[in-house]
């Protein structure tokens, strides 16, 4: 009995000790329901919580979740064919033909912006556009310098 004891004991140290920390079961639950169809779901713990990176429907996205595994923040690298349609609209009014770089989607509790890069003749932008079609920290970038324009729609 005390072999088996002994053994039982040795058996649960050894595996309890290559046991990493992860997200609790609540939490993975809470993303799976959030993200039902996720794939490549990489979870690591940070400072502050749990950060999770994943593929869905052809982006590449990041989330954060707090200690409690309370919703932070969301990064969905995704292109131009995901932007709403008013950012469109207003991207076209302003930039006319442009080829679109990539668009970075930021979504925290209460407010969604996208990081939108893009490349009109000799000259590539950089700017915020929140979710009402409002520029701001636009930037112009031609031959490796930056310039700060007037985001005015």
């Amino acid at each position: 009995m005390k072999k088996a004891i002994l053994y039982a004991v040795c058996i649960f140290l050894a595996t309890s000790a290559f046991a990493t920390e992860g997200p609790a079961a609540t939490l993975v639950q809470k993303f799976n329901t959030t993200f039902p169809n996720a794939k490549n779901i990489k979870w690591r713990e940070v400072k502050d919580g749990f950060f999770v990176s994943f593929s869905q429907a052809d982006n590449f996205s990041k989330v954060l979740y707090d200690a409690d595994g309370n919703f932070v923040y969301s990064l969905k690298y995704a292109g131009a064919d995901d932007l709403p349609t008013n950012v469109l609209m207003v991207l076209n009014k302003k930039f006319g033909e442009y080829k679109n770089l990539g668009v970075t989607e930021a979504t925290t509790q209460d407010r969604t912006f996208y990081n939108v890069k893009l490349s009109k003749d000799d000259k590539m932008y950089s700017m915020d556009v929140s979710s009402d079609g409002i520029i701001s920290k636009l930037q112009s970038y031609t031959d490796g310098t930056s310039m700060n324009v007037s985001a005015e729609q």
